[in-house]
């Protein structure tokens, strides 16, 4: 395996580059430069892998250091769904000679040191096309514990984190901003019942954990919040529910215990109820005149 003659230096080298990059690790844990990682886990753990292909998740024409933070952000929002705080991560880069491999890198690292989340290895190869996987992995966080999609009940109601829509054509989607410290807030709360990151759009995100969960969503269009910038000529309700990588969290909660949990959240980022869960399977949305009807919003299909 190796680095193209286009990074400048030898798989080697770049190993070299990245070590000096992190931090010494752990001990008695082993990381870059041997053949695996040790890692001794503090407690119950839960591990997601993501990958971004150039021409599908990025362009050639995009920062090489975009591309690697959005690597990292993308595979560390599904610990944030999770209600997990970052332990470490393993990065597999397949890079062309166009791109830089040291640039590329850097994005990876600095976003993962952002959020505490120690690189121990992984591999490099040459390849036709840029693709990066990350592999991380998370612990539970002190009063908390994993918060899968599948836990949520009819009458539980959809909460949304931030803002969401336009991301592409915003250029948002190669900035996600994983959500760890609220994740692992509403991990500590007990009325949350359910939670997942939107990657593939409200409308899909949704009907996933609805599904998962044995029942059927209710969404509210007129509700969900959009970023300012989303192109108000266009289809706005399309754009909030379909555009897919906002990365917020979405969030099922005990109804009854909303108001209290409205006043107790500690984050500037807003927090807006979307719709709810119904006893009934199948995806509705309440339309303009307030009428339920099925949904004609399916989001992002990564079309395998």
């Amino acid at each position: 395996m190796n680095v193209p003659s286009g990074s400048g230096m030898n798989e080697d080298g770049l190993i070299a580059h990245v070590r000096g990059r992190v931090a010494t690790d752990p001990a008695p844990d082993i990381g870059i430069g041997d053949d695996a990682c040790v890692w001794t886990p503090g407690g119950p753990t839960c591990l997601s892998v993501d990958g971004i292909v150039e021409g599908r998740h990025f362009t050639k024409d995009d920062p090489p250091q975009a591309v690697g933070r959005k690597a990292a952000a993308a595979a560390l929002s599904d610990l944030a769904a999770m209600g997990a705080r970052p332990v470490g991560a393993v990065v597999s880069l397949h890079c062309p000679s166009r791109w830089s491999a040291v640039e590329v890198m850097d994005g990876v690292l600095a976003e993962l040191q952002r959020h505490g989340c120690h690189c121990y290895g992984g591999d490099t190869t040459a390849a036709e096309q840029l693709t990066i996987s990350v592999t991380v992995w998370g612990e539970s966080v002190p009063d908390g514990r994993f918060l899968a999609r599948s836990s949520a009940e009819p009458g539980d109601l959809l909460v949304l984190t931030g803002q969401v829509g336009g991301s592409l054509r915003k250029g948002r989607h190669l900035s996600p901003q994983p959500r760890l410290a609220e994740g692992q807030w509403f991990a500590m709360q007990m009325a949350s019942k359910a939670m997942m990151d939107c990657s593939d759009g409200l409308a899909a995100d949704a009907a996933k954990m609805a599904a998962a969960s044995g029942c059927g969503c209710l969404l509210l269009p007129g509700n969900v919040p959009r970023h300012d910038d989303v192109d108000e000529a266009a289809d706005v309700y399309t754009q909030a529910l379909c555009d897919g990588e906002d990365y917020e969290l979405l969030v099922a909660v005990d109804a009854a215990a909303w108001p209290a949990l409205q006043l107790a959240w500690p984050f500037d980022l807003p927090l807006t109820t979307v719709g709810w869960l119904i006893e009934q399977p199948g995806n509705f949305i309440e339309d303009h005149l307030g009428r339920v009807i099925p949904s004609p919003f399916q989001g992002f299909s990564h079309g395998l």
